[in-house]
């Protein structure tokens, strides 16, 4: 609120009560600077701008109100510039609403620090005396929080503070309020050294065996120590060199292989199948060019995850009584977040969009395009029988190809988005109005 505003308000009130007119001027001058001199950050928010904060981050960013008021405390921290020397780690999705939230501090109150400690990598240069760990509700929207910021952001800072000012700092909160097992999470690292993470993790991740064939290859044990991290929502605070230099200290290592000897590990089994999948029954194809749907009668592939994971069960299935040395030791079911772990870890040259469409790549168990291709001599029996109309839908023609496949038996039935896509990079010139092909495409 401009201080004309205030000073204009004030004034006109005054002359409507005449009470104070006398006094007008030298009301005026006080009253301005009392509120000048009230700090809005050592206000006391009232019980229910206080409920109204933490309703807001709690449950739907944090699983409890205590990680709740931790978080705010360490916002509180900032702004007061206490315990600088700290550093949060935080996930690539919170680091994101953190980014909204130092706008709304700069625009509201012109502090430009206010979320500068949360971090999203480790850096060797600060100590684990110094890092603190603070996680989210990934599944939290984005979308939303900026929206509810806009309304609630300044209350929020407000409380923050209040709650810096009552419980002296996070870290004293951490040591009176908190419960045993944000205590134990937060203070993580402070509590572990490297050496001590890397015994947790091999006593809980890892086998030594006799058998010289039982062997772990470095990227496979990498990924490994990535699940490790991920199950304990950890952040990745040691090196890659350094982990595998200090992984050579308590098992054999195969320089020639880069891998590690007389190892198993039970985490392991269903990525190295998949592996073997991927490797055997995928082909990446160059992207553009060719495999690009621009132009009629050029093609294209791509398959989404939950697909991914239908055809690695179907060739493990196959698959399952292999006698050669390559004998596969899962049973073929996996969820959507493994694979789309196992491919960005494993073969992080491949496009995937929205963590659901890998692109360029067919599978020598599916073609999908040509699966498409012989369903249309159904579906143009079915329109020359029970259409009249010039145009039939997008709609119609994929329900037709849908009970095609149920015709014929086949599991694997592609979305409604690449039968879309396929009928666009084959029959172009018959679509109109973007959702309709001419029925006279049957008479090709």
């Amino acid at each position: 609120m401009k201080e004309d505003d205030i000073t204009h308000k004030l004034l006109s009130s005054i002359s409507k009560e005449r009470i104070l007119l006398d006094w007008k001027h030298k009301t005026k001058i006080n009253v301005i600077k009392l509120i000048k001199e009230r700090s809005l950050l050592n206000s006391i928010p009232e019980t229910d701008t206080i409920q109204n904060v933490l309703n807001f981050i709690y449950p739907s960013l944090f699983a409890s109100k205590t990680q709740a008021k931790y978080f705010l405390t360490i916002i509180g921290d900032n702004i007061f510039k206490k315990n600088q020397q700290l550093i949060f780690f935080v996930s690539q999705n919170m680091k994101k609403l953190l980014g909204d939230l130092d706008s709304i501090s700069y625009l509201s109150i012109g502090n430009t620090n206010t979320t500068n400690n949360f971090v999203t990598k480790y850096h060797e240069n600060n100590s684990y005396e110094n890092y603190r760990l603070l996680k989210i509700n990934e599944t939290f929207s984005h979308e939303l929080w900026k929206e509810q910021l806009k309304k609630i952001g300044l209350d929020l800072l407000c409380v923050a503070t209040h709650y810096s000012k009552r419980y002296e700092d996070s870290e004293k909160f951490l040591e009176n309020k908190s419960d045993e097992e944000l205590k134990k999470f937060a203070l993580y690292l402070r509590s572990n050294n490297q050496p001590k993470i890397i015994e947790t993790f091999c006593d809980s991740y890892l086998n030594k065996v006799d058998d010289t064939n039982s062997t772990i290859h470095w990227k496979n044990l990498h990924f490994i120590w990535k699940q490790f991290l991920y199950a304990n929502c950890l952040p990745n605070m040691i090196y890659s060199n350094s982990l595998k230099n200090m992984l050579k200290a308590f098992y054999n290592y195969d320089e020639e292989r880069d891998c590690f000897t007389n190892l198993t590990s039970k985490y392991l089994p269903i990525e190295s199948d998949f592996i073997k999948f991927w490797e055997k029954t995928i082909q990446v194809l160059d992207n553009g060019g060719e495999n690009h749907p621009d132009n009629e009668n050029e093609t294209f592939d791509e398959l989404e995850i939950d697909e991914l994971c239908m055809l690695f069960k179907t060739w493990t299935q196959a698959n399952a009584n292999n006698t050669s040395s390559e004998k596969l030791i899962s049973n073929g079911n996996i969820n959507e977040e493994s694979v789309l772990k196992i491919l960005k870890h494993f073969f992080p040259s491949i496009e995937i969009i929205e963590n659901k469409y890998v692109l360029n790549v067919s599978c020598n168990i599916w073609n999908k395009n040509s699966e498409i291709e012989k369903s249309f001599d159904y579906i143009k029996l079915q329109i020359k029988t029970n259409h009249n109309l010039a145009l039939i839908s997008f709609d119609d023609a994929y329900n037709y190809y849908y009970k095609y496949c149920n015709n014929e038996s086949n599991k694997l039935v592609v979305s409604k988005r690449y039968f879309e896509k396929f009928l666009y990079s084959k029959i172009a010139k018959y679509i109109v109005y973007e959702k309709f092909i001419e029925t006279a495409w049957v008479h090709l």
